[in-house]
Formats: structure tokens, sequence, C-alpha cells
């Protein structure tokens, strides 16, 4: 066992709230991102000014940005290019005044050389005018007739008859082939200054159809998405000709984003270009295809998969360029305002260095205050696929043959869990060894699947640390939609546990064991009932991610653990989702645990 181990209070709660709602969560996308809310109070209480922080699966950077928010130096590794280039460009520091500027200038050449591909004609007043956003829909073909059909109508229709408006064919998405794509709908500015909705103008599919033989399609940065990427087999891209990612842009949108990009790149000052650039890429989801259409609102873009939705937006580049740039604005205000003065040079306190999490040799041993890091999270999310968007433009990609990732699909799925657990304990080894005896490393980390808790256990043990955390908190980043909140019916697992350990005073590792005694499911979700508030014991993943930390906290094995068996426990207690709100509902007449 460990000797002398701090017995200090640790003074954090056991839920952490972070909403993705902060200006700095919502300026730039990435996969899985940890709020800088979340990651503050844990810098607090493990770290003093001027102290080091490191992150080895750094992604965006937002532990490097806590750290200097709070006046600490950070030291930040990871593979993934976009991460590099998102964390920079958080980091540069400009003026408000003068960024504002240099984006106006490079709109407007950009403006210039695209002409008038975004020219629409207003029907009120036939006045010629820029379109703001114009709706797409699928088509698919009557297998029978050979008729199309307009998916956008058919929904705004709602017929009851699911057919052919021609022949009377049962419609079937999976079964009828996709024709072309048709534009249904255009935004404009009205003659009121209000937003209207208008039927595609004879300007609009002359813009569409010049836009569709411009030569600079053909300089439009773009990757293959191979059959090796895992991605490329969930979302049968091949069936869907979506095999790079330029397919996953409209022309016109292409076009405009080219000459935007190179606006940008005549930008002198290296700071204020890396801003421009940063803000280019944070735009990428939303100017593509997968920005999905929704009746009531916009659905945006679904950044962990390559899914185009039967109707979706096709965004004035420029109008989301504007947008973005604010919302840099104010991440730039809370990031430099909340950090101390004599902090406010940031360039030489944040260093992100290009090295995979378990060869951390530009770290010195026993040189590390605190590490806060949030590794990759099994089989859920693969980083480098979804970065290929992104990457396309900045000339690099990451390796994603030393991604920590299980694979599922294909020939690297066999002995993808070993691999997985063999990186996270060279990780945790070098974790270990930078760590200063005594100092903390907290761990963000969410799963379903009991085996892979198990197996960080593991490798958190084999590393050095105890198998026990000496805290363990519920991080609550909020839901997205209904969809997230029923894991009952989805699978998934809406919030996770940050695990804390401690490294020992001295040069001994753990001896300690993890307990092959089984346990009762009905007995550990009680406990974890209890320690839940009311409207924490309602959401599903609350439940689960609680029982799994009781069990984490007794030394148990959490290999048969899985989301599906907590909520077949709750259901036979008595427990049942919500089909609306993704909640659990547990009835008066309930039966206990």
């Amino acid at each position: 066992m460990y000797s002398q181990i701090s017995d200090q209070a640790i003074n954090l709660p056991e839920v952490v709230h972070a909403p993705r709602t902060d200006p700095i969560y919502n300026c730039h996308a990435y996969q899985t991102k940890v709020p800088v809310g979340a990651i503050l109070p844990f810098i607090d209480e493990f770290t003093e000014p001027g102290d080091l922080v490191a992150d080895p699966f750094a992604g965006s950077g937002m532990t490097g940005i806590a750290a200097a928010m709070r006046g600490r130096r950070a030291e930040l590794s990871d593979i993934s290019v976009l991460g590099r280039h998102i964390a920079n460009g958080y980091l540069a520091q400009v003026d408000s005044k003068r960024f504002r500027e240099a984006a106006a200038e490079a709109i407007s050449v950009a403006r210039a050389a695209i002409g008038d591909l975004y020219e629409s004609r207003r029907e009120n007043d036939g006045a010629i005018v820029e379109m703001i956003r114009t709706v797409w829909s699928f088509t698919y073909i009557c297998p029978d007739c050979h008729a199309p059909l307009i998916f956008f109508t058919h929904i705004q229709e709602r017929r009851q008859a699911e057919s052919c408006s021609k022949c009377g064919h049962p419609f079937s998405k999976r079964a009828w082939v996709r024709g072309e794509d048709v534009p249904v709908l255009v935004v404009v500015d009205g003659v009121n200054g209000r937003q209207t909705e208008q039927l595609p103008s004879d300007v609009d599919l002359s813009s569409i159809r010049r836009a569709l033989v411009d030569q600079r399609l053909c300089e439009f940065p773009s990757l293959p998405i191979q059959p090796d990427r895992e991605m490329y087999n969930r979302s049968a891209l091949a069936k869907h000709g979506l095999t790079e990612t330029a397919k996953f842009f409209s022309p016109r949108n292409a076009i405009a984003l080219l000459e935007l990009w190179r606006a940008i790149g005549l930008t002198k000052d290296s700071k204020m270009q890396t801003k421009l650039r940063f803000v280019f890429t944070a735009i990428l989801p939303r100017a593509s295809r997968r920005y999905q259409w929704g009746p009531l609102r916009p659905l945006n873009a679904q950044n962990q998969t390559y899914y185009i939705s039967p109707v979706y937006f096709e965004w004035n580049v420029f109008d989301l360029f504007n947008r973005k740039v604010e919302a840099a604005i104010r991440s730039d205000e809370q990031v430099f305002g909340g950090m101390p003065l004599f902090f406010q040079q940031v360039a030489n306190s944040v260093v992100y260095t290009n090295t995979s999490a378990d060869e951390l040799g530009h770290l010195k041993t026993n040189s590390v205050d605190y590490i806060f890091t949030d590794p990759p999270f099994g089989s859920n999310i693969f980083y480098s696929d979804m970065s290929l968007f992104q990457e396309a433009w900045l000339g690099q990609t990451t390796d994603h043959s030393k991604e920590a990732v299980i694979h599922t699909i294909g020939s690297r799925r066999n002995a993808a869990a070993e691999r997985y657990e063999s990186l996270l304990r060279g990780a945790f080894r070098e974790a270990f060894r930078v760590l200063k005896p005594g100092a903390y490393i907290s761990v963000v980390f969410g799963n379903s699947r009991g085996s892979i808790w198990t197996l960080v256990q593991r490798a958190m043990r084999d590393s050095g640390f105890a198998s026990v955390p000496v805290h363990a908190a519920i991080l609550d980043k909020g839901q997205r939609s209904v969809k997230g909140l029923n894991s009952g019916s989805e699978g998934v697992v809406t919030v996770d546990l940050i695990l804390t350990y401690q490294k020992p005073d001295d040069h001994s590792h753990s001896t300690s064991a993890l307990s092959g005694d089984q346990y009762q499911t009905n007995e550990l979700i009680a406990s974890a009932l209890n320690k839940l508030t009311d409207s924490q014991a309602r959401n599903p993943s609350y439940v689960y991610v609680a029982t799994v930390r009781e069990a984490i906290q007794r030394h148990q094995t959490l290999d048969h653990l899985h989301l599906a068996d907590v909520l077949v426990a709750l259901r036979n207690a008595g427990y049942s989702v919500n089909p609306k709100t993704g909640l659990l509902d547990r009835p008066a007449s309930a039966l206990s645990l």
C-alpha cells in the first residue's frame, strides 16, 4: 500500500456543474471538450500561482486556458493537429477593434472574389439582395414510376399515406434511390429589414448552376476519408459517395470558403492571422451540408458524425464568419479578462507539444505540480476522423494510428481493447513519473461499459497510483437533447466522472488490488441513489455514473456493470424512462431497490 498519502481534506464538490454555454466553450467545437469552468475548481484546489499544470491528452487546450486564467504555467501534449490549432487560437490575444477590422477586410476581399454567387432576387420588390441561407432537400426516386419525391415537400404536407404522390408506391428512404439535392427555400432580408423565406428565384438557380462548373472547386482543400477510418464504415460513406471532405460542402460555400481562406492569408500580423484562421475553422461544420434544418430552429451540425440530414442548410459563409468573430471576442473577454495582470502575456506560459501521452520525454521527472486530463472515451468518438474537415485546411493531419481509441469495425478491432489499455497505461506511467511526489492527477472519464471502467482502474493501478481515487466527482456539462437524456433507449452516458488520485511521497508503488468480489447491482444502485438529490436521481446517466463511483470507491471491478444493467434494475424497481423528457419517472407504488 501507499505510504505518506496526504489525508488533507479536499475542498471539492461531489457534483461539478459546468454547462456547455459559456463563451469559451461555444467559441470553437471539439469532441468531448471539458468546460473551463469545470477545471478551475481543481486548479484552485491543487495548485498555487506559478505552479506547473500538465495535460497529456490536451485536445483543444482547455486545461491550459484554465491554468493561465489562474496564473499557472501549463505544458500541454497531444497528437491532434486540430487540437493544437484550436488551443493556439484561443490564446492568441488580439485587440478586438483591430480584429473586427481585419475580419471585415478579409470578408470584403473574399466577397469581391466570389462575385454574385450569393445573390438572390427578393420576391416583394424584385431587388437583388444577398441570400442569408438556402434550405436544401434530398430527393428520392420512385422505383415504379421514377417520379422524384422532394423530401422537404413530403414532410411539409404531412401526408397520411407514406407513398409516391404519382403512383402510390410506398415510400422508403432506405429502399428508394437518391436523386439530386434541390434548393427549396431561400432566406433574405425583407423590405422591412426582417428576414423572410421565399422560393428560390431565377437568380438563385443561375448562381447555383454557375458554381457547379466553377474551376475553383478543383482548388478546394480536401482530404480522402479512407476505408481504414472507423467513421468510414460506421457512416456508410461509400454508399452515399461521401469519401472525401470536399463533398460535404455545397459548391457556392466551397468557393466562398476558399476565397475567405486566401484573404485571411494576406493578413500580415501573424497573431491576427492565427486568430482569423481559428475563427475560420470554427465555422466549417455549419458552413458544410452537415448543418441540419429543423421545422422550428436550426439543429446545428453533429460534430461526432458525418451525418447529412435529408433537409439541410447552405448558410452564407460571410454571415457565419461575422458571427463567430463576435463569439471569439466574447471568449477573449472571459479568457484574458479573468487572467492576472502579470500573466497577460501567455505565449511562454502555455506550451503545446506534439507528443503522444505515453511519450512525455520533454518533461522532467518530478517536475509537474498537477495534472488535469481528459482521455478519449474508448470506442465512443474517433477524434482524428472528425478533425479531417479542419485539417484539410491546416496542411497537416493527425496520425490516427496513434490515437487512444477502441476500434469496433474492420481488422483493427482485433485486440483493440488491449492496445487502448496499453496506451492508457503508458500515459498514466508517464504522468506518474513527471508528477512531483504528493501531487495529484484528475482524470475525466465517461463510458457506458463497465469493462472500460475496469480497464482504466487497472491502468491507474499499474502506473503506481492507487486503484481507489482520493476524490470522485460527477461532472455535469448539461444536457443537449432528449436523445442524450434518454439513456435508456440510446445507450449513451451524458455525465462523466472526475477521478482524482495522488502520487505517493516516496518511491513505493501501489500494491493494492481490485476486489474480485461479486457486487450486488441493486445494492450498489440503492447506495448511489441515496447520495443523489431528487432531481439528480431522475437522470439515468447520473444514476449509472454514481453507481460506477460507488463501485470504484469500494475497490470493486466493474467488468459486468453496463448502463443497461442499471436501467434494468431501475425498471424492475418501478422506474421508467419518460419518452418526452428522457428522465426517470418513479411512481408512488414503485418498489425499493
